[in-house]
């Protein structure tokens, strides 16, 4: 199975881009992709730029171009990312998935390559998250409207002589290192409970590397992506299957954010934000992500929460019980503008965010002079969401907020589930 993620510009040029994992080693993986001579499909036009071992971009006679990245997710495991732009209808996109999808199976099957156990989960980002009481077991009630990004996290399972997690990835080496690397990770306690409900006596042990894109500790579900992510590619690993609603019991045992983390797109999230409640949504949002070098613990969040509601007479056990603002999900549903639905974006938990970290104030402050729709905390924090009005528009805020001393990370939503990819 290859997923493959589209988007369509203003001028309804089409992008189409997938990823596929070859174990084996680069230089050989390199070579047959340079060679599209031997491809089993006609050969693109020309060669327009190479990067030995890490890219490769063509032409097409049908004014189409792909570039294709290389990238090391382990020792002996690589991760192939394709992208093919501007496509020009719907015929030719179907077209170009068809001649990759052959081309790719080709390379691997040419390469005699082991199969690889991974699936793939994405971020996410809370367009509406409002807090109600806190409940006896230490949890509150919650209504949030989740929304995944098209940020995914990667996680590769193999059978082992003990359980081992490695961490890659396209972040600071220093979000990287902040990852634990030992059976405190949720990939271990996720893959063990999938092995506890498909009734294992004994657990096979797993070699788990996580390909990480989300940003770590910032409000983002990045760990609850690498948790869903686990769940299949055990099965995977393993050869058996759970069905759905297992899986989703296994999530929500994990965690808040883990049961959405499989099931993507957009949903509101009630109780402890696990009972989901899909919405069909019709347009594609652009967003500017502003990562920081600090996180914020979760808990803690809360905590200050309750802390800033008792100060204002506010007993955490007795505010309102949260529910949705209904014109999000009416405005998300009926494929309303970004302009629209900027108003309408609100996070409870972001005056604790704040208050633990002042200085998110100020990127907040740049945001608006970076002419973003909207700005909000993401979650628990620390990473703030930008709302842009198009593609152009997010490319553009990026740059601004880049100026201005700041990560930024251009990314669409919603995205899709969990699954499986070889």
């Amino acid at each position: 199975m290859q997923r493959w993620h589209t988007e369509t510009s203003k001028n309804g040029r089409i992008t189409a881009q997938t990823a596929r994992f070859y174990a084996t080693d680069l230089p050989r993986l390199f070579g047959l992709f340079n060679d599209p001579d031997s491809w089993p499909m006609e050969a693109p036009e020309r060669l327009i730029r190479i990067v030995p071992e890490q890219l490769l971009s063509f032409s097409f006679d049908n004014d189409t171009r792909v570039e294709i990245t290389f990238e090391k997710v382990r020792h002996g495991l690589f991760r192939v990312a394709l992208v093919h732009e501007q496509l020009h209808d719907a015929t030719e996109l179907a077209a170009c998935q068809a001649y990759w999808e052959e081309i790719l199976q080709d390379i691997f099957d040419r390469l005699l390559c082991e199969p690889v156990h991974a699936a793939t989960a994405f971020g996410k980002i809370n367009l509406f998250f409002k807090v109600g009481p806190l409940q006896d077991n230490g949890y509150h009630q919650v209504a949030s409207l989740y929304q995944s990004v098209n940020l995914a996290e990667t996680v590769v399972a193999e059978l082992a002589a003990d359980w081992e997690v490695a961490v890659t990835g396209n972040l600071d080496q220093k979000h990287l290192d902040a990852v634990p690397t030992n059976r405190n990770n949720l990939v271990v306690k996720a893959a063990k409970a999938t092995g506890a409900a498909l009734k294992m006596r004994k657990v096979p042990r797993l070699a788990i590397t996580i390909h990480k894109n989300v940003p770590v500790a910032g409000g983002m579900g990045g760990g609850s992506a690498d948790a869903a992510a686990a769940i299949l590619a055990a099965e995977s690993a393993w050869g058996r299957l759970l069905t759905d609603y297992e899986r989703l019991q296994i999530a929500a045992e994990l965690g808040a954010d883990v049961p959405f983390a499989l099931v993507g797109g957009s949903a509101v999230g009630v109780g402890t934000g696990h009972e989901l409640s899909p919405i069909a949504q019709k347009s594609l949002l652009h967003w500017v992500l502003i990562p920081n070098d600090f996180g914020l613990s979760t808990p803690a969040v809360y905590a200050e929460l309750d802390r800033l509601r008792d100060l204002r007479g506010d007993n955490p056990k007795w505010v309102v019980e949260a529910k949705i603002n209904p014109a999000l999900v009416r405005a998300l549903s009926s494929g309303a503008s970004a302009e629209d639905i900027a108003p309408l974006l609100h996070n409870d938990l972001q005056e604790a965010a704040l208050s633990l970290r002042p200085e998110l104030a100020e990127i907040l402050e740049l945001a608006e002079r970076a002419l973003a729709l909207r700005a909000i905390v993401s979650g628990s924090g620390p990473t703030i969401a930008l709302l842009a009005r198009d593609a152009n528009d997010a490319v553009a805020i990026a740059s601004r907020m880049t100026t201005f001393g700041q990560q930024a990370i251009v990314t669409t939503s919603p995205a899709g589930p969990a699954q499986l990819v070889y």
